[in-house]
């Protein structure tokens, strides 16, 4: 019998690292990751889908339609939210929400880009109360608004800062 090591190196050289599953085989995988492809594509089709890396993608979507990508991300493709970041670039706010399929070691970063006059979305709570804290967080230092967001305390700024008080946007300071 093989000790650990020897498998992991023949593991290594003949199939894929799998997070949370171990190793499979590449060409297992192959399939999957173009069903999956398909599968994002046939339901939001208007959406921007890069494939970045074999296991990382970018997927562009409309800032209306995060609840909905989102929600298919959850029940449709089996995934789970990971983080999500936010940022202030020259065209707006952009958020990428993170999603992990485990089973095939794939990121989709889902992103929105928002008006730098009007960074308003719609809350991912809804889904889960595990989008509150990094939601809260993007309010506080960016000013992003979230629609539905029921709890906007401060997290991580004194609690008598002004509301105008947003630290990591390009205009601070």
């Amino acid at each position: 019998m093989p000790d650990e090591v020897t498998k992991t190196k023949n593991l290594e050289k003949n199939g894929a690292y799998i997070r949370g599953k171990g190793f499979c085989h590449q060409r297992d995988s192959e399939a999957e990751f173009k069903r999956v492809e398909g599968q994002c594509r046939e339901f939001y089709p208007e959406g921007e889908l890069n494939l970045v890396r074999k296991r990382r993608w970018y997927w562009e979507i409309a800032a209306e339609d995060v609840v909905k990508v989102a929600d298919f991300c959850f029940n449709t493709l089996g995934c789970r939210f990971s983080i999500a970041t936010g940022e202030d670039i020259p065209r707006g706010f952009t958020i990428l929400y993170h999603f992990s399929l485990d089973r095939l070691g794939l990121l989709i970063n889902v992103r929105v880009i928002l008006p730098h006059d009007d960074p308003q979305v719609d809350s991912l709570s809804v889904l889960g109360r595990g989008f509150e804290w990094i939601e809260r967080e993007m309010h506080e230092i960016l000013g992003i608004g979230f629609r539905g967001l029921g709890d906007t305390r401060h997290l991580l700024l004194p609690d008598d800062s002004p509301d105008d008080y947003h630290p990591y946007r390009r205009s601070f300071g």
